[in-house]
Order: C-alpha cells, then sequence, then structure tokens
C-alpha cells in the first residue's frame, strides 16, 4: 500500500509485516516519535573513507570550492553534491537497514530525490520540510542524515519537537488566502509564508506540551525523520570543529515533488507522476538531475567539476 506509514492501522500493520525485527523496531519508532537514529548504519571506516575522498575532490576542484568559503574556512550547505561526487551515493545504497525501513513505510521503493551535504552543523530553526517537499499523493517523503562525524552541542546536532508530526496539520489554504487572496496565487517559495507556518508549528508544539530535545549521533549513524517533524540544529559553538554529514531527500519512486504554491493549495490537482527520469544503481533508483551543484546561492554545472 502506498503511504502505509499515513494509514490510521500503520502500526498494526507494521507489526504484522514480515521484516526483520530490527527494521520493525526503527519503522515503528517513526510511526510514534517521528523519528529514529539507526546506529552505526554505515561503517565507521567508510565514514572516515568519504571524507578523506571528499578532501581529495575539493582539492581537485579547487576554482570551484576555494571562492565559497566563508571567513571559518567552511562551506555552506552543498546541494546535490553526489551528482559530481558519485562517493556519496554508497550512503545510500549500502544503507540496508534505513532503505528497508522505508521501503516499508512507503510500501513502495524507495528513491533518492535531492541531498545536501554539510561541513558544518546547519544551525536551522525548529521547521517541518513539507511546505519546499510537497508531494502528490501528499507527505510521500522522508529526510534522512547520515552522519559521517560525531554530531553533539558544541559542533551542531539535530533537535527535534518529539511528537510533532501527530499534531493535526494548520490551516494551510487560510493562511495563502490571507496573504495573496487566493491559494492560486501563492508562488513556489515565499520566505514569508514559510516563516509564518513554522511559528505556528512550534506554538502549536509548545501549547501542546511538546519540548525540544537533542539528538547526540556518532559517526555511521542515520537519523530518519517523519516529513511532519519539527526539527533544526542547534547553533554551534565550537566553530572550528566540523560536523560532516550528508541529508538525504527520498521519496516513492515517481512521486512528484512540489513547492509552497502546492503546499498551500492542498485540494488543487496536480499531477502525481514525476516529471524526472532516473539511474539505477545496484538495483536503487536516483532521480537524473542534470540542474548542477548548489552552494546555497551559487550553481555550478557538472562541466565545472573534475573527478578524482
Amino acid at each position: 500500500m502506498l503511504g502505509l506509514f499515513l494509514t490510521s492501522d500503520a502500526p498494526k500493520a507494521v507489526s504484522a509485516s514480515s521484516v526483520a525485527s530490527l527494521v520493525k523496531k526503527h519503522a515503528l519508532e517513526v510511526l510514534d516519535r517521528g523519528y529514529s537514529v539507526i546506529e552505526r548504519a554505515i561503517p565507521e571506516s567508510i565514514c572516515r573513507e568519504t571524507i578523506a575522498a571528499f578532501r581529495r575532490f575539493e582539492t581537485a576542484n579547487d576554482a570551484v570550492f576555494s571562492e565559497n568559503r566563508n571567513a571559518d574556512g567552511h562551506y555552506p550547505r552543498i546541494i546535490n553534491l553526489h551528482l559530481a561526487f558519485p562517493d556519496l551515493l554508497q550512503l545510500f545504497i549500502k544503507n540496508t537497514v534505513w532503505l528497508q525501513v522505508q521501503d516499508l513505510l512507503f510500501g513502495a521503493q524507495t528513491a533518492l530525490y535531492t541531498s545536501i551535504f554539510y561541513e558544518i552543523g546547519s544551525q536551522q530553526p525548529l521547521h517541518r520540510d513539507t511546505p519546499v517537499f510537497s508531494t502528490r499523493p501528499e507527505y510521500l517523503y522522508f529526510g534522512s542524515t547520515v552522519y559521517l562525524e560525531p554530531a553533539d552541542e558544541d559542533n551542531g546536532c539535530l533537535q527535534v519537537l518529539e511528537g510533532g508530526h501527530k499534531l493535526p496539520e494548520l490551516d494551510r489554504a487560510a493562511m495563502a488566502v490571507r496573504r495573496y487572496g487566493s491559494v492560486e496565487k501563492v508562488p513556489s517559495l515565499d520566505n514569508d509564508l514559510w516563516i509564518e507556518y513554522q511559528d505556528t508549528v512550534v506554538a502549536q508544539s509548545v501549547a501542546n506540551g511538546l519540548e525540544i530535545k537533542k539528538l547526540y549521533v556518532g559517526p555511521g549513524d542515520t537519523l530518519i525523520w517523519h516529513p511532519q517533524l519539527p526539527h533544526g540544529g542547534t547553533a554551534i559553538k565550537d566553530l572550528h570543529r566540523t560536523r560532516f554529514s550528508w541529508v538525504i531527500h527520498t521519496t516513492p519512486v515517481g512521486v512528484p515533488v512540489y513547492h509552497q504554491n502546492v503546499f498551500f493549495n492542498p485540494k488543487g490537482s496536480f499531477s502525481e507522476k514525476a516529471s524526472w527520469d532516473y539511474r539505477e544503481i545496484d538495483g536503487r533508483y536516483i532521480a537524473d538531475f542534470r540542474h548542477g551543484v548548489a552552494f546555497d546561492s551559487r550553481t555550478y554545472s557538472l562541466d565545472h567539476f573534475h573527478p578524482i
């Protein structure tokens, strides 16, 4: 069943499934808490090798990387680096338990949609991903992080409002109408509307007694969160420490992803078929985008990068 985790009897269906007990355990945690940490999902040796390979890739492409370092010598988030640096894909393809958890919850095969590579913590306010990962049918999305290094309060860790995924959805259409007069006029991306929605989600969570929980993890740990779980990144206390990690956005194969114009128009009619093709690697599917790699505001075509 597509979207098994969104059904009212999902816990019963997962409990009755024939999957391995470890897969079942993590799937039930996602349903109950809104997230699960699969410890040592990737061997620590592969984490070290991936960081070393990135450093070689960085050196081979210094013309790109040198103009994107901040004052502390670190990079902003790097979007879809896996398109130019395929070493990252092993963190997806070889992440067996994590993939099986998603396959079970989706009720379909999991595909890589897009990704973000981090050298340091994200320091993001609490938010839900769904306004900018709006699928049709709705909520067929998971966010995940594969940690290549430990994450703690000094170098920035994830924080969550545990249980926030169970709170009822807000009246998105009413928000759109107040701001634009019509759900049809909402742009693809609107920062003010994003802030209004997220602030209201956090206020709703606090009013329901939910508390912020910080998640400390080690190298190789993989965190998966429910699409409606409010989460964010803590402030970085030690600006000299790195926190290499790879955030992966997944959907079932063939499911399209839209942005705020669709999210704030929940009754609108939109295609339920992805407009992009996929590449298959070892039986797993990766959205075959050719838009390039983005360092926040700067985007580089794949021709800019030299392999190692």
